[in-house]
C-alpha cells in the first residue's frame, strides 16, 4: 500500500477545542484521576473554552471538511489505548 501525506487547513479556534478534547480522552484512555485530569488540562481548558463561540461559524466555513477529517483522526488516535509491552519471562 501507497501511503502520501495530506496537509489540512483548519481554523486555529476549532484545533484548540478538538485537540482539547482529545488529551481529555487520551488521559481517561490512561485512566488518569480526575484530579491528573482537571490539573494537567487547566490552561488548553481554558483556551477551549474561550474559542468554543466561533465553533459554529468555523464548521460553516470552507475548511469544514479539513476541520472534520481533523476531527476524526485526533479522536480515533486518542482512543487507541497504549500498547503493553511484556518482558520475556526467564
Amino acid at each position: 500500500m501507497n501511503i502520501v501525506k495530506v496537509e489540512l487547513s483548519v481554523p486555529k479556534e476549532s484545533k484548540e477545542v478538538v485537540d482539547f478534547l482529545a488529551k481529555i480522552i487520551t488521559d481517561l484512555v490512561a485512566k488518569k484521576s480526575i484530579a491528573e485530569i482537571a490539573a494537567g488540562n487547566l490552561a488548553m481548558l481554558m483556551a477551549a473554552v474561550g474559542d468554543f463561540d466561533q465553533l459554529g461559524e468555523e464548521i460553516k466555513s470552507q475548511n469544514r471538511d479539513d476541520l472534520a477529517a481533523y476531527l476524526v483522526k485526533v479522536i480515533m488516535t486518542a482512543l487507541e489505548k497504549p500498547e503493553v509491552v511484556e518482558a520475556p519471562v526467564a
